[in-house]
Parts: structure tokens; sequence; C-alpha cells
């Protein structure tokens, strides 16, 4: 007895006999042939789509990589995706001069139905949609997808916004319009036409969607999307602009609470997001006004802002014709005079006494509204990909958005819209504080290449086997607090 036992001491932790592996090596062994299988069956799936339809594509990095985020029995997993698609109507070659055939629209519609295939996100903010290949191609192939979808634009423009959402998941309870320039902004009057349009949808939960969740408060989501005022010199206008989506967003809120909620006041039932091509990037005023409250201009932000009050748009912006003869890719009408600013960034400025108060004006105006948006990526990115976080600003956002010809930069953002109670935000959220206050965990986000990664294709964007856009689509996986 006394042998058997010592020898099944000495035993232990040796390797079974050869031809017996262990439970961790068939467990290792098993992982590895689903991984193979996995791989073949993507090789495969990639091997039926012509070269010159295929895209870069990208991983989805996981913020919380220990998986600690909370019971999954109490929460919906909602992807939510923006993109500028690079409407077909504003493209010219001279601006995209080494894109060659990516440009067609045969090629590029097909490599932008793939990119929304491979990456399946429940709800889609798009911008910069042809009219005409909205109602001949898009909508379509959308609902061949399962999703259904809503779509605006300006009258005077041919190409808009569109909200695209899956069927099974949510349906629309309402709807609001945004036409900026039409929109109050209090005693800051707009600044030209701009023809810039805003949708805003009201996704309620469907009952499959809530298949065990019969008894949570939550309604669903508001989703909104805009494409703000391109102009180099269109810093203020797109920061009254940014007011007028968060006054909006508010406004709708409590319609909808109205309406769908019987007025109980109670702002948790609805997940608020707005999404979208906002021209700014994270170190400029309408971004700024937006995020980090009460907003004080300073360094750069108020040169720029400042300099963009003493530029006089022409008149003919206010004509019928202005968005037909000028959009974001086609350049300045205005006749540059030695009483034009020649830089939207210059290095210096020094206003006067009425530019100054323009822009007290304008900080006055977002701190006198109680709403703020927290963008999902300046919370989660630092977990995922730190050395491309806040590597050219404070706010930990990825460097780029944009990869033109002749520019680049990060314009493009996925907002949470919530109340501002007066206090002290002008830092970034923690992803904890950001969590436990919205209801909101934000599992994955899409991989943003750095300036780095992108200078190595020496050419901007659309680009075959690359990518189809000038923009690059960001896309983030929550999770929702039911």
């Amino acid at each position: 007895m006394t042998q058997e036992c010592s020898a099944s001491s000495s035993n232990a932790g040796v390797r079974p006999p050869r031809g017996k592996p262990s439970e961790e090596e068939i467990a290792r062994i098993r992982a590895e042939r689903k991984a193979k299988r996995e791989a073949a069956a993507l090789q495969g799936a990639k091997s039926d789509i012509p070269a010159e339809l295929r895209f870069i594509e990208r991983p989805m990095l996981s913020v919380h990589p220990d998986g600690a985020i909370g019971a999954e029995g109490n929460r919906l997993p909602v992807t939510l995706m923006t993109y500028n698609c690079l409407a077909q109507a504003l493209i010219r070659r001279k601006l995209f001069p080494d894109s060659g055939p990516a440009l067609k629209w045969y090629r590029r519609s097909q490599v932008l139905l793939n990119k929304f295939k491979h990456y399946e996100p429940d709800v889609l903010c798009l911008q910069e949609v042809d009219a005409v290949q909205w109602h001949s191609f898009w909508r379509g192939e959308f609902e061949k997808l399962g999703y259904a979808a809503q779509f605006h634009k300006k009258q005077t423009k041919n190409h808009g916004v569109a909200v695209v959402w899956r069927s099974k998941l949510f349906t629309m309870a309402d709807k609001m319009l945004i036409d900026f320039d039409k929109e109050q902004s209090g005693d800051v009057p707009p600044r030209t036409t701009t023809n810039n349009a805003g949708l805003v949808i009201a996704l309620k939960f469907t009952e499959q969607a809530l298949t065990g969740h019969r008894d949570t408060p939550r309604s669903g989501i508001l989703v909104g999307t805009t494409h703000l005022f391109w102009h180099p010199f269109g810093t203020f206008e797109r920061t009254r602009q940014c007011y007028v989506v968060l006054n909006k967003m508010k406004e709708f809120m409590h319609r909808v609470n109205v309406l769908q909620n019987e007025n109980d006041g109670n702002n948790q039932h609805w997940f608020p997001f707005f999404c979208g091509d906002f021209n700014s990037q994270p170190y400029d005023a309408p971004y700024l006004s937006m995020t980090s409250k009460p907003v004080s201009y300073s360094g750069r932000a108020r040169t720029v802002i400042e300099c963009s009050t003493s530029y006089t748009f022409s008149k003919q912006r206010d004509g019928e014709d202005a968005a037909a003869d000028e959009e974001e890719e086609g350049g300045n009408i205005e006749i540059f005079g030695k009483d034009q600013p020649h830089h939207p960034v210059p290095a210096t400025f020094e206003p006067n006494a009425e530019q100054c108060a323009l822009v007290h004006q304008m900080e006055t105006l977002h701190n006198s509204l109680d709403m703020r948006a927290v963008s999902l990526y300046s919370v989660g990115y630092r977990n995922v990909h730190p050395e491309n976080a806040g590597a050219d600003n404070a706010r930990g956002e990825p460097e780029i958005s944009n990869w033109a010809h002749t520019w680049n930069g990060l314009l493009d953002y996925l907002f949470y819209v919530g109340h501002w109670d007066f206090k002290d935000r002008t830092g970034v959220d923690t992803l904890e504080e950001f969590e436990q206050d919205s209801g909101v965990t934000v599992k994955r986000l899409l991989r943003m290449p750095s300036k780095q990664e992108m200078q190595q294709f020496g050419h901007g964007q659309p680009h075959t086997g690359e990518y189809p856009s000038d923009h690059l689509a960001m896309v983030c996986d929550l999770e929702l607090a039911l």
C-alpha cells in the first residue's frame, strides 16, 4: 500500500504516456484546428471576391480584455457605425489624382457593400450618400441585408445623410429633421447659408430584441447623424451648429418622452447617440464646445475661432443655386481680398472688439445649455491602442479618420449625448465613470490606423484594395444595460 501511494505521488505532474494527451493539450489542439478551419473559411470567402473589390479589414479591439463587464443577461449588445461614404457627386479627378479606377461607382459600391457585410453593424450613421444611389442602389441592398432606413437631404443638395438599422432589433418610433440654417441658437445668428442637414431617429426595441427582458424600463435608442459645414474658415459656424445638435437632441429627448413614455420625465428610457462627420478636430472649438464644459476657448482653439469671425462669406451662398455651385470638395466661391484672412489656422491672430465679443457670445451660448457629448473613442481607445490615443490631442482620440490627397485628420465621431449638471466636466471621462453614468458598456472599438501607417501607402484614399472612401469607418460594439 505504501509503495503504491509512493509511486502514485512520484508520478504527480508527469506527462501521461505517449499517445494519451492531457486535457490541456486536447483543448489546445482543438483550438488550433478551429482557428485553421475559420481561417480557411475566411480565405475561401475572400477568394470569391475579386482583388479589386476587397478592402483592408481592421480588427475590433477589446476594451475589457479580462471580460469583467457585468452580467450578460441584463445587457443588449448593439454595434454602432459611422461612415462618410464619399458622395460620388463630389468626386473630381484633380482632388483624387492617385485613386484611379477605385473612384468608379460600379466598383466602389461593391467595396462599400462588402464593408458593411463584413462589420455587420446593427445601426449605421452614413454621410455623403448620393440621393440617386440611395434610391437606385442602397435602399434595396440594405433591405436584402435585413435593414430598414431613413434618408434626408436638403432640397438643393444631391447627397445627404442616412440612419440604417437592423429590423429584427429596432422599429422606428419617431424622427426629427434638422435644418441648421433655420435653427435658432440664442443671440448667435448663422454666419452664412450652409445647406447642412441632420437626421435623428427614435429606434424602439422590438419584442425579439427584448426576449428575456420584458420588464425593462428601457425603450430603445435615439440615433442622430449629420455632416457639418466643410469650409476651412467655417469654425465659428460649425461651433454654432454643434450647439444646434445638442439643443435639438434635448428637444427630441423631451418629445419622445412625451409621446412614447407618457411624459413621465424619466430620461433613462432611451440611450441617446449622435454620430457623423463634424469637420472638426479634437482641439478645435466645435468639438470642445460639445465635450468639455464649461467651455473656455484658449490657445489654438481661440485663435482659429477668432480668425474665422474675420472671414466674409459670399452672398452667393444665400442663393438657391449655392449648393449646386459649390460642394465640400469643390473649392471656395469667395474672392480673397485684402481684408480676408489667408490661412484658417494662423500662428497668431489679433481680434478686434467685435470679434472678441462674438467668441465670448459663443462660449456663453454653449455654457447655458445643460447638454454635453462624450466621445466613445475618447473614453475607450487608450485601453486598446495607447500609442494612437491622444497622439496629437489631449482628448484620447485617434489621429485620423480622414486620409485625402491634400489633408488628413480626425473629423468623425461617435458621441453619447446626455444632460450636463453644470459642474466641471472639462476633462475626459474615465471609462468607468462613463459606463456607470450612462449604462453603456464599450466592449470593442474598431482599430484606427495612425498617420505613420497611412503614410506608408504614399497616396490618399480611396484606393483599390485599401479603402473605398477618403474617410475611415468608425465602429463600436456596445452593451446597453436593460
